[in-house]
């Protein structure tokens, strides 16, 4: 069991675990620091424990393209998260809230990440993946 939504400061993690929980969502609207600290956290407790008995899972909310999911998906990276709940992909239509010319340039830029659907732009899943490639580059996430 996670914690979620109730991850609502900096000791709502530490808090779950004396309860019972084995992991906590990482979040980029919860802040990247929060994050980073409960992954040291599992990182520390785990060590202390001798195996992996916590997680941090990874949920984009309603991330959209461009800037925000490419700063999402350096965390994740960061974070060692390999699979993430991507449902906001579900409730907009792609990019069709950014200009022409940002769509245009995510599109040209990230390769394999976007794809022109219909009238605008949105991210490329496929078989439930997305094709990171195209931005190892400098710039990543700004």
């Amino acid at each position: 069991m996670i914690i979620d939504e109730s991850d609502a400061d900096l000791d709502a993690f530490p808090r779950a675990v004396e309860s019972g929980y084995r992991g906590v969502s990482s979040k980029q609207c919860k802040g990247l620091y929060k994050s980073l600290i409960n992954k040291g956290r599992c990182v520390k407790w785990n060590r202390r424990a001798g195996f992996e008995k916590l997680f941090i899972s990874g949920e984009d909310l309603t991330t959209q393209g461009g800037t925000a999911i490419q700063q999402d998906l350096a965390l994740a990276s960061i974070l060692g998260i390999t699979h993430l709940e991507r449902n906001g992909h579900h409730y907009v239509r792609g990019m069709s809230g950014e200009s022409r010319q940002v769509q245009e340039r995510c599109l040209l830029k990230y390769p394999g990440l976007y794809v022109e659907d219909k009238d605008c732009v949105r991210l490329d899943i496929r078989e439930g993946k997305l094709d990171i490639r195209s931005l190892d580059c400098p710039g990543f996430a700004s």
